[in-house]
Order: C-alpha cells, then sequence, then structure tokens
C-alpha cells in the first residue's frame, strides 16, 4: 500500500512546489524497475506517469537502457536530454544519472530525486528546487 501511494506523494509534492501541473512537461528518467537492469515488471514508471497524466502534466520518460522504439512500444512518450522540461522525477538509479545536470534538463525547476541518487547541490546552483524522497 505504502508504494502504490508514492505516485499520488510525488505528484502531490509537485504541485505544493510548482502549482498546478497542467501542461507541464514532467521527464520521468528511468523505465526500469532500478538502475542497471533492464526490465519494466514492478517499475513504478507506469503508474507515476498515469498520475501526472491524471494532473494534466504531460509525462515524458527517459532510460538509458532503451530505445526511443521500446519506449514507445511500452506505451511512454520519451524525452530526449537537451530539450526543455518543467521538472523531473528520477525514478531508477541508472549510473548513467550520476552526473546529471541542470544543463541537461533545460528549464526544469523541480528535481525531484525519488531514489537518493543524484547529487543534490549540483541542482540548487542555478536555481533549481532539488527535493528527495523521504525529505520532501
Amino acid at each position: 500500500e505504502v508504494n502504490e501511494a508514492v505516485p499520488a506523494r510525488v505528484v502531490a509534492i509537485l504541485e505544493r512546489e510548482m502549482g498546478t501541473l497542467a501542461g507541464k512537461r514532467v521527464v520521468v528518467l528511468g523505465a526500469a524497475y532500478r538502475g542497471g537492469v533492464k526490465e519494466t515488471a514492478f517499475s513504478g514508471v507506469f503508474s507515476l506517469v498515469d498520475a501526472l497524466r491524471k494532473a494534466g502534466a504531460l509525462p515524458l520518460v527517459h532510460d538509458p537502457l532503451y530505445s526511443d522504439d521500446e519506449l514507445e512500444h511500452l506505451g511512454l512518450a520519451v524525452y530526449t536530454t537537451g530539450e526543455s522540461c518543467d521538472a523531473a522525477i528520477l525514478q531508477a538509479d541508472h549510473a548513467e544519472y550520476t552526473d546529471l545536470r541542470p544543463a541537461d534538463l533545460p528549464g526544469c525547476q523541480v528535481m525531484f530525486d525519488g531514489r537518493r541518487f543524484v547529487n543534490g547541490d549540483r541542482w540548487t546552483v542555478d536555481g533549481v528546487r532539488y527535493l528527495r524522497l523521504g525529505t520532501a
């Protein structure tokens, strides 16, 4: 029950920080269940994307283990690093995300680190609000 409530909780936190999510481009980083494993069984990406859609956001997904075609086949809209976005949610702790910086997600106002994985100091430098699961 706790895990099932997380997507709605994350969306509520983003709404608290940003106001309405209607029309906002929110990037979910990681479709995989966990970092370094190309598997979506038990992944939170689907329920998170659904919760974002219900809030009126435009959820986009990036995962270095999946091609764009594979993500689209899973019913997920693709995000390409370097495109503008309004917020990001780290869903999988892929090694490729360790060095992620605000310049990789132009326009990002809020980085929600759902795995407590990225270096928060890198995100607050450019005025991005950095939030971590368990402290937001």
